[in-house]
């Protein structure tokens, strides 16, 4: 041991320096090998990127690949059916005569309109005879307001004031007895029609099934080959309606069950939508 102390300080000063400087070494190379990690992490994170993007993009195309194939099945299987399976006849109908056909229309276009109940209509007159009323007393301040005095600003105020309130309302609509009479006669008789016309559908349909008929390609194309287990009576629901549909708006398309979809609202657009619902879950594998 050093007696002198501060050669003894120097010694044990350079020891400290010494045993600095190879911690300084050793956190460099503890740097160096994080940052190698690091760089060999990211590197691997990117190429996983790209497998699974690649991964990603296969998997795409096999879906793609299975749908097209599917296609491909149910036009081989149609084929093949065509050549040894009567078809089914969903486009003829002799039994639903344009009469028929045409009550169903109009019961739908009394639903559509709007008409008064009895009540509604002795309100509606009760409240046009206090409009022509009130009508009549504006005239009269109207065509008091050129006799009046020019200092009659109060008075004139007044009678300009009801003249307005008048003029700034509607006179409401009289109601028809006529046409109300007719929409429930419409009505009734459409509700009728719409219900033979539906029997008759079904009926052909359901025997189709029985006997294993090709559907016509805008029938299968919309609802599938056949209704999805467990839902066969929703299924014949909706396909009587989609049928139905064809017959009142007059599509005839081999291939699009339901033609364009209807721009404007009212029964034909609702029906037109719920069927394009419906007929899309059928249709899920």
């Amino acid at each position: 041991m050093n007696i002198d102390p501060v050669k003894a300080l120097d010694d044990k000063i350079e020891r400290l320096k010494k045993e600095l400087k190879s911690l300084e070494t050793r956190i460099d190379h503890a740097q160096t090998e994080a940052a190698h990690d690091q760089l060999s992490q990211t590197n691997q994170l990117k190429d996983n990127t790209r497998k699974l993007t690649r991964t990603d993009d296969r998997v795409t195309e096999l879906a793609e690949s299975v749908h097209r194939l599917e296609r491909l099945l149910v036009a081989l299987n149609r084929k093949v059916r065509a050549g040894e399976t009567q078809k089914a006849d969903f486009d003829d109908w002799p039994e639903v005569a344009e009469p028929l056909i045409a009550k169903i229309l109009a019961g739908q276009e009394a639903y559509a309109r709007r008409t008064f109940t009895p009540q509604e209509a002795k309100d509606t007159r009760k409240a046009i005879a206090e409009y022509d009323r009130k009508a009549l007393e504006a005239i009269d301040a109207a065509e008091a307001l050129t006799h009046l005095p020019p200092n009659a600003e109060a008075l004139w105020r007044k009678n300009y004031k009801q003249w307005q309130a008048v003029t700034a309302q509607e006179r409401p609509e009289a109601p028809d007895d006529d046409t109300y009479a007719k929409d429930t006669v419409a009505k009734s008789a459409g509700n009728e029609a719409i219900a033979r016309t539906r029997r008759l559908i079904r009926a052909r349909i359901e025997d189709a099934v029985a006997r294993d008929l090709l559907f016509p390609a805008w029938f299968e194309n919309m609802l599938g080959p056949a209704a999805p287990p467990g839902k066969a009576d929703d299924w014949l629901y909706t396909a009587t309606d989609v049928v139905l549909y064809r017959l009142l708006h007059g599509v005839t398309s081999p291939a699009d069950a339901l033609g364009p979809a209807p721009s404007e609202e009212g029964h034909r657009k609702t029906l037109h939508d719920r069927l394009t619902g419906e007929c899309a879950d059928y249709r899920k594998p």
